[in-house]
């Protein structure tokens, strides 16, 4: 049993995540500051981490500002501007010359680069000794430890890691079961099941499937197909450890096909093209939809609307159809249990800096720091009952509510540090909800393992490379899975289809993710 195993029996307790950014001008002015501060005082940039809304700033926040006491540090928070991307706020932050410590960023498949770029410092030889915690806990899971790594072995950041495949399965089918109820229908467990059930939803209440194209839909219902892929570009590794592309396997146009044939009858709502995430929850609340994939909070959403609108709305999440013979689905949504964010060090950090700065990051990955990222500070947000940590009801019974009162006081609401405690993402969510990411990732592993891991990591050529044939290709396939949904397009084409594929690259880029996850397996 691995260190973390052992602190779960412990403590009763699985892991989780983080808070959400909004700017703080007068943060970033601090952090400039900071940069010259003692051996204790540290300028951290984040795209994540951000305080509540409902305080002024860091020095209002009752996580950020316990987070300094329990460490004894000071830190001075920068954070992008409301509303800009990411992407442009961190290359607007690498371009000055004075950098901040501690950079909060998406660095996984970057790292060797920016190592090489002279932003972030290559950590190799001093995590054993001087980040002693973090160092054991990847020793005891190596495929974290993988993640951790540039593909030539050097690690750059100290990761956020979950505990179980639930807490990463946060999106998937979700029915009315009243609507179940009333018509003596079973839950659906499979495809000729679900099919009858949207039919008669659509009989009997003019429902209509409801879904969105993009990511939402990513796999959508393909693995009860033995499909991978819907909508958007989306490749998986097989048994042979083969990267493959999910739209060009046979099992995907026979999954087209059957969304073809709901089209045609008038079962797909029409608006599934274009709709956004408030338009489902709009037509939700209208009774237009009886299923449709969404995520746990939408689920949440979608029980609160019908007790707000004093309908007898009942939406549970149910389990991804199984295939044709019974097994399970091959494709699920499901993200890595590591994500690609991280904090790195700054070339900038001073070295007489650097144990004080070693040693603040390393406590995340103590017993006290996992539990103060995940709930908080004992005795005040939660306390020990029957051998587990358990919100009190300052959370419980906040006035602002129980998610803004976790936003308040802990660091692991959506991505962190550390490690997020299946037992936090218990007590976050309600139990619909909860019960939901259960069932959407029971059972699951062999469709887990058939992801593509995040962290693969190409080099600067292939990145460009991949990205020239990426513009065409992710284009084409999104225009012409439509096509064959609406019927624009025939899914007797479907040999033709994959062949303008190749003939614009798709081999290529095929071959250039091939290799780099061959590279990752390799670390």
């Amino acid at each position: 049993m691995n260190k973390w195993k052992k602190l779960a029996c412990l403590l009763g307790v699985t892991a989780s995540s983080l808070l959400v950014a909004c700017g703080n001008n007068d943060a970033e002015e601090g952090g400039k500051e900071a940069a010259s501060g003692g051996e204790d005082s540290f300028s951290i940039w984040s795209t994540w981490l951000e305080p509540s809304s409902t305080v002024e700033g860091p020095e209002e926040s009752p996580f950020h500002q316990g987070l300094e006491e329990e460490t004894g540090v000071e830190l001075n928070w920068q954070f992008p501007t409301s509303g800009q991307d990411w992407s442009e706020a961190f290359n607007l932050m690498i371009s000055d010359q004075d950098l901040p410590d501690l950079i909060y960023y998406s660095w996984m498949g970057l790292g060797e680069q920016h190592i090489q770029e002279g932003t972030i410092r290559d950590l190799t030889d001093v995590l054993e000794e001087k980040a002693p915690n973090y160092w054991q806990f990847l020793k005891d899971n190596p495929d974290f430890d993988r993640a951790m790594k540039t593909d030539d072995g050097k690690y750059y950041m100290f990761g956020f890691f979950r505990e179980e495949p639930f807490q990463a399965s946060y999106q998937g089918p979700q029915i009315r079961q009243d609507w179940l109820d009333e018509q003596g229908l079973p839950t659906p467990t499979n495809i000729e099941e679900l099919t009858n059930t949207i039919k008669v939803f659509n009989e009997e209440y003019g429902a209509q499937l409801l879904f969105q194209t993009g990511w939402r839909m990513s796999p959508g219902f393909a693995g009860a197909f033995g499909a991978r892929g819907s909508f958007e570009t989306r490749y998986f590794v097989d048994e042979s450890d083969q990267i493959q592309m999910a739209q060009t396997q046979p099992e995907w146009i026979e999954y087209m096909s059957w969304l073809n044939e709901l089209y045609q009858d008038n079962l797909i709502d029409p608006d599934f093209s274009t709709i956004d995430d408030q338009g489902i929850q709009t037509k939700v609340a209208q009774d237009d939809a009886g299923i449709t994939l969404m995520n746990a909070g939408s689920l949440l959403s979608f029980n609160k609307d019908a007790e707000t609108n004093g309908t007898c709305a009942e939406w549970v999440g149910f389990g991804y159809p199984d295939q044709g013979d019974g097994s399970k689905s091959a494709s699920i949504f499901s993200e890595n249990l590591n994500n690609a964010f991280g904090i790195a060090i700054s070339t900038s950090m001073p070295e007489e800096k650097m144990d004080k700065a070693l040693e603040f990051l390393d406590w995340a990955y103590t017993e006290e720091g996992y539990n103060y990222w995940n709930y908080g500070r004992e005795g005040e947000s939660w306390e020990m009952v029957d051998g587990q940590p358990t919100f009190t009801e300052a959370i419980t019974e906040h006035e602002l509510g129980k998610d803004e009162a976790i936003i308040l006081n802990t660091g692991n609401w959506q991505s962190g540090q550390g490690v997020q405690a299946a037992r936090f993402v218990e007590q976050r969510l309600d139990v619909p909800s909860y019960e939901a990411s259960i069932a959407w990732a029971e059972d699951q592993e062999e469709a887990i393992a058939a992801i593509v891991p995040t962290s693969i990591s190409m080099t600067a050529e292939e990145r460009r490379e991949a990205a020239n044939l990426e513009n065409t290709i992710n284009v084409y396939v999104a225009e012409n899975s439509l096509k064959f949904v609406t019927g624009e397009r025939s899914l007797d084409e479907f040999d033709a289809f994959v062949q303008e594929l190749n003939d614009q690259g798709l081999d290529r880029l095929v071959e250039i993710n091939q290799a780099a996850y061959d590279r990752y397996l390799q670390r």
